[in-house]
């Protein structure tokens, strides 16, 4: 498993200066905060089931975004919407002897969106006012890609830097190179890295259609 120090090591002989050690730690900073807004790889994804027992649930710490989120009963996904659409609530749709649509108050959540640090489930949930040792909450199984695990000390380690080493090595040596003035070798190194997270990009979206023609379902209402 590669480390931390050996990361170190390697950029300070890539860049043959040893007296750039006090800077790493700030240029490794700079480095896993483009990861998280650039890098969609399969060794970020992971999974937990969420109970929804409120409308508002705070993200992950380690979040970076939305992989997949479903009912964990059904599989069913739910819609993602933006930050000016979807109501709180659901109705049941109007019939010719009722022509007012009426709030259904059970229906499960179909929908979220984000907002700031928390996930909002849509239809809100309704919760009971008092305890009920009979109520269940509504589960999804929510999928997100993660944020790298920073590294601190010497043998520190997380899944980018074991799997995808270049993606911390080229992004340290970028920044290194533009620390030295050195544009033409701040390109070549920037080249590199974005390199390897698009290749790392497509081939989760390639893994993620592997092994069977994929078949597309079309939703029609009549």
């Amino acid at each position: 498993m590669a480390s931390y120090q050996q990361l170190i090591d390697d950029v300070m002989s890539w860049l043959n200066r040893r007296d750039i050690a006090s800077l790493i730690p700030g240029w490794t900073l700079m480095v896993e905060t483009e990861l998280s807004e650039t890098l969609r790889s399969r060794f970020q994804v992971v999974f937990a089931i969420q109970a929804i027992d409120t409308a508002y649930i705070s993200l992950p710490a380690n979040f970076a975004t939305m992989e997949s989120c479903r009912d964990a009963s059904t599989g069913e996904l739910l819609e993602m919407k933006d930050a000016w659409s979807g109501s709180w609530t659901d109705t049941y749709p109007a019939t010719p002897w009722n022509v007012y649509a009426q709030v259904n108050v059970n229906a499960p959540a179909s929908a979220y969106r984000l907002l700031a640090d928390c996930i909002e489930f849509l239809p809100h949930p309704l919760v009971p006012a008092t305890p009920d040792p009979t109520w269940q909450p509504q589960r999804v199984m929510m999928g997100w890609y993660t944020k790298p695990k920073p590294l601190v000390q010497p043998t520190d380690s997380n899944a980018i830097l074991d799997n995808l080493y270049g993606a911390y090595l080229y992004g340290l040596l970028k920044i290194g190179a533009l620390f030295e003035l050195d544009d033409d070798r701040a390109a070549q190194a920037d080249a590199q890295w974005q390199q390897i997270i698009t290749r790392a990009n497509l081939w989760k979206q390639q893994s993620d259609y592997s092994g069977a023609p994929m078949v597309a379902e079309m939703a029609v209402r009549f």
